[in-house]
């Protein structure tokens, strides 16, 4: 059963992960500064300004995109295939499993795809905000883990709040 759990938490965690990557590059195209709190101090405090109309804008349209979009259709998907999977036995403990693999899986990805690689290794233009290019803040490893060491409490959430329902709906 355990390998089910992995298979599938890993599986859409992985979709889940691709299609935020669209997402994020999808609002650095549209509004640069979308995401600006989530840059390293310096580079906030350098750009000098605060997030602009169409960066909330963007910002409020991305997280629709995430997670009403995306996330829970997708922990919806994962959770019916699991329990298909199991015979139409899913409990608390799989599915919480499987909605926390989903989220860890979309965490890591977050951490080692898009900040290492992509941001701070990579550094396309176009998540570079105007008037920061070449500060070694981009290159700051630490800022991102420590950000998704902070975040990392939601893949329990995630995995408690999906694993209630499943029960509940059982």
């Amino acid at each position: 059963m355990w390998s089910t759990v992995l298979a599938y938490g890993v599986a859409y965690g992985l979709g889940f992960s691709v299609l935020f990557t669209v997402g994020l590059f999808a609002g650095a195209a549209a509004g640069r500064d979308f995401l600006l709190n989530d840059y390293p101090p310096a580079i906030q405090a350098r750009y000098g300004k605060p997030k602009s109309a169409r960066g909330r804008r963007v910002a409020a349209l991305f997280g629709v995109f995430v997670w009403g979009v995306c996330g829970i259709p997708l922990m919806i998907a994962a959770l019916s295939g699991l329990d298909g999977a199991l015979g139409g036995d899913l409990d608390f403990l799989p599915a919480a499993g499987c909605a926390a693999l989903v989220f860890a899986t979309l965490t890591l990805w977050d951490l080692v795809v898009l900040d290492w690689i992509i941001f701070a290794g990579l550094r396309p233009r176009l998540l570079v905000l105007p008037g920061t290019e070449g500060m070694k803040e981009y290159r700051d490893l630490r800022f991102h883990l420590v950000a998704a060491l902070k975040g990392s409490p939601l893949i329990a959430v995630v995995g408690l709040v999906a694993g209630g329902v499943a029960a509940a709906l059982a």
